[in-house]
């Protein structure tokens, strides 16, 4: 059975996927977050960049957000009388103080801000509104070529004639009511859009995605779905009516008001599948294991036997392993929302057909993920190779934050280093004339480390240089810090 479960409170709003037993999919927006990523706002032109093909558009976030000239040319054909395919530079197109609409494709990261487009998306449950573009695309999960026709020849004598759409996997099968509805629905939306712009300010927001649980009910809640259980009764009837507008009646049934006075994550296992989600090392059912690491660069993961000691041969036993591991990373990327590069060492296989076939079921578990994603190839090296869509933000991010200690590396200091680094201190310390007297207050495991090795190396040096030394214990036995004080 494949549930949802929603749990809601004052701080945060959280939605699980369970497929069978397990936690395959987690979603979560906390209130004093702001979701940016989909949001059509106002802009101004701040800058135009004529050797980057691009311009800074003032849309009064802490950056400025990134406009590429390839992703401003149906804005420029429709609302700036530009040719249809038209090759003109950003700069005869855009000036400065220039106002358009843009839509937010990339949240700021780091540095960089956010990333825009006039290829403008209006998202509903089985269509995606393209008010700009006049064709009409079909989800790849679509196979059947009749369905294919059957659902293009539908949306095209419905939908107007300047506008296109993509046909989502959620359409398959639906008739021309469900479609009429929502592209009325959304087509009225972006009317509104075209009518606020013109006595809007900057940076004012002209359409703003649905919130987190809408956004699931809308892209997960489909017939693979068995159940959604959600725990807060007021949102439940507000699932109920948006399914009212946007579905079968059938979907109404699915939903479930959870009252127990356990909590619904525990009672479901999502908190134990939460925890194991934020681990580096996952432990495969055969008893090997994966090690999934994040660098600023790409995403790794190293498969390994483990307790996998098999029943027949090494062979086997190492396909058998690396064939799990490809169901389990698959659902450790969607679950963990990792995405850019991500580079996978498999076990060592000597037989090519071996290699075809780990790749096969790779490629067939990763069909079930909603976000975009490429395996490149099998390198000479053993590697695969794979991306996936950068799209919301990683798990880990709202779990976890840089150890204080390390700075993020995952290691600190040895005792040795932190010696080196009081001995560079105390040196310089030394120096000065007017000092007579020098304390260090250490943790107890670094205290007993310098009575034991380098005590008399100090307090002779210092002695030379007519000081005192004094060496105390920190109460704070965990703390690894050192402080050192001195005396006239």
């Amino acid at each position: 059975m494949n549930r949802i479960i929603v749990s809601i409170n004052d701080f945060e709003e959280r939605a699980a996927l369970l497929e069978g037993e397990k936690l395959t999919e987690f979603f979560i927006q906390r209130n004093e977050q702001n979701r940016i990523n989909g949001n059509i706002y106002k802009a101004k032109v701040a800058n135009v960049l004529p050797g980057m093909e691009s311009a800074f558009l003032d849309i009064k976030l802490e950056k400025n957000a990134f406009l590429h000239v390839k992703d401003l040319r149906e804005y420029e054909e429709k609302y700036l009388g530009g040719e249809k395919n038209s090759n003109s530079p950003i700069e005869n197109i855009l000036s400065v103080g220039d106002e358009i609409t843009v839509q937010i494709v990339k949240d700021p990261r780091g540095e960089k801000g956010a990333r825009v487009t006039t290829r403008f998306t209006i998202p509903g449950k089985y269509l995606i509104l393209m008010p700009n573009d006049n064709h009409i695309a079909i989800s790849q999960k679509i196979k059947d070529p009749s369905e294919r026709k059957r659902l293009e020849d539908i949306i095209n004598s419905i939908i107007p004639s300047e506008m296109g759409a993509i046909i989502r996997t959620a359409a398959k099968g639906k008739e021309d009511l469900h479609f009429k509805k929502e592209i009325e629905y959304l087509v009225n939306k972006w009317r509104n859009i075209e009518k606020r712009f013109k006595y809007s300010k900057v940076g004012e927001i002209l359409y703003q995605d649905n919130d987190m649980v809408t956004r699931t009910v809308r892209d997960v809640f489909s017939n693979q779905i068995d159940e959604l259980i959600i725990d807060d009764e007021k949102r439940y009837w507000e699932i109920v009516d948006y399914l009212k507008v946007f579905s079968d009646n059938s979907f109404k049934t699915k939903v479930k008001l959870f009252q127990s006075s356990l909590h619904i994550f525990d009672h479901y296992n999502v908190t134990s599948g939460l925890e194991t989600a934020l681990n580096e090392k996952v432990w495969l059912d055969c008893g090997g294991y994966l090690i999934i690491q994040k660098t600023e660069a790409l995403i790794s993961i190293d498969v390994n036997t483990g307790r996998n000691t098999g029943v027949k041969n090494l062979e086997e036993t190492v396909v058998e392993t690396n064939l799990e591991a490809a169901v389990e990373i698959a659902i450790q990327l969607r679950l963990r929302n990792l995405s850019g590069i991500i580079i996978i060492d498999f076990i060592d296989m000597k037989l090519e057909k071996d290699k075809l076939k780990v790749v096969e079921v790779l490629e067939q578990s990763l069909k079930k993920d909603r976000i975009k994603n490429n395996i490149i190839h099998f390198t000479d090296l053993g590697l695969v190779e794979m991306t996936r869509k950068r799209q919301g933000i990683p798990l880990s991010k709202y779990y976890q934050k840089p150890c204080l200690c390390c700075d993020g590396t995952g290691t600190v200091k040895s005792k040795e280093s932190i010696i080196l680094d009081i001995m560079r201190e105390i040196r310089e310390i030394a120096e000065e004339n007017d000092i007579k007297k020098i304390k260090l207050v250490t943790n107890i495991e670094l205290y007993n480390f310098i009575q034991k090795d380098y005590i008399e190396f100090i307090t002779g040096y210092l002695r030379i240089r007519n000081k005192e030394f004094i060496l105390e214990k920190n109460k704070k036995n965990n703390n690894d810090d050192y402080e050192i004080t001195m005396e006239l």
